[in-house]
């Protein structure tokens, strides 16, 4: 049977804004309280929050994870990254020399950064693991440190080449992935389609790269149009050298093209970042069955622009809303089209672990909520 030819059926995420902002506001009120301490038991409050709406084939998604778990993870990470971090960001400065104090601080982050890739390998394990659908469980299989080390390959790739090898980075470490991904005992794929796996997203990627540049000057352009509108209807004076404009006028402009230089960034990167998400669900496949997802630059956009806001005025406390946006805007344009043979597939073997997700929350790379 062709992709064409084969049932769809789509994924539903039937959470409700304000049932999660309920949960949300909870949430973030006791980790204010506890000093972030219950940031753990508040992500796993959520994340069992959010699985529970997803619906696949009329059958809802369950989240096993537990706080205790999390803080597990958190104590191993203590020690790999937080004492470090805090010696090299604070201490080092006062009791070094500054020459050694700066080389300090540029090997940390050349070292980070493979961390990070590990931390989100290793996150993304540790979710899985934690996740059933018909009582079956998905897992990770695979080396975090692997993953890790092709990830800081490819980011020197993406740096020598100003960028330009990112369209190629993301499509690798989505392929590793997803390779390495399981749903009981079957594996899932990333398939090779006769197609470059970066097909359709260089032009958006062109439009992203150029977008600084672009935004800026728009900008600018808007905040110098609109000083001449004002000063030719006289609500504001032109300045000279014995009345020069009002400094707190110049501080509002300066903001305002930051702030519009930025909305503009995120909407130039929307059409990349809809084009990759849609062309790497394409090539997942699972015992057959392949996905495909429906996102829109526009709906993106907005989605991004939603949680941008809610995360800087809430101080990222209410950051696990940003998320939940994403989550659910991925899901309900996500399809699989075909089935696998559930009966064939069989318990997962792949180990579960019990330390959470360590270095994962020390970066903080899913908002509290999944990998999103």
């Amino acid at each position: 049977m062709t992709l064409d030819a084969a049932e769809t059926q789509s994924f539903a995420h039937r959470g409700k804004f304000f049932n999660v902002f309920g949960l949300a506001l909870k949430n973030a009120g006791l980790t204010v309280l506890t000093l972030t301490l219950y940031r753990f038991w508040a992500r796993t409050a959520m994340r069992r929050r959010l699985w529970s709406r997803v619906w696949v084939m009329g059958d809802s998604l369950e989240y096993t994870g537990s706080a205790w778990e999390l803080f597990r993870g958190f104590l191993i990470s203590l020690p790999c990254f937080f004492l470090p971090a805090i010696f090299i960001f604070y201490i080092a400065p006062l009791m070094m020399d500054p020459v050694t104090a700066t080389w300090l601080a540029i090997g940390f982050y050349i070292i980070a950064n493979p961390l990070v890739a590990a931390a989100r390998y290793l996150m993304r394990r540790y979710q899985l693991s934690r996740t059933r659908w018909r009582g079956i469980r998905f897992g990770l299989a695979g080396s975090s440190a692997r993953f890790a080390f092709a990830s800081f390959g490819w980011t020197i790739l993406q740096t020598l080449s100003l960028g330009w090898y990112t369209p190629a980075a993301r499509m690798n470490r989505a392929k590793l992935m997803w390779d390495n991904a399981r749903f009981g005992d079957q594996p899932f794929a990333f398939v090779d389609d006769g197609e470059s796996p970066q097909k359709g997203l260089w032009w958006p990627f062109a439009l992203g790269w150029f977008a600084f540049p672009l935004a800026a000057f728009v900008s600018f352009l808007t905040a110098t149009m609109v000083t001449a509108w004002l000063m030719g209807n006289g609500t504001i004076t032109a300045p000279t050298a014995e009345n020069p404009l009002d400094p707190t006028y110049n501080i509002i402009v300066g903001v305002a093209v930051i702030a519009m230089t930025a909305l503009l960034m995120v909407f130039f990167w929307a059409p990349y970042n809809a084009a990759a998400m849609n062309r790497i669900a394409s090539l997942i496949s699972l015992d057959g069955a392949r996905f495909k997802l429906k996102a829109k630059t526009f709906s993106l956009f907005l989605v991004t622009l939603a949680g941008l806001f809610i995360t800087i005025f809430s101080l990222t406390l209410l950051a696990p809303l940003a998320g939940f946006l994403q989550v659910r805007y991925v899901i309900n344009r996500l399809e699989i089209i075909g089935a696998p043979i559930f009966a064939e597939i069989g318990q997962s073997i792949v180990p579960e672990g019990k330390s959470g997700e360590s270095l994962g929350d020390a970066f903080d790379l899913d908002m509290g909520v999944g990998v999103v």
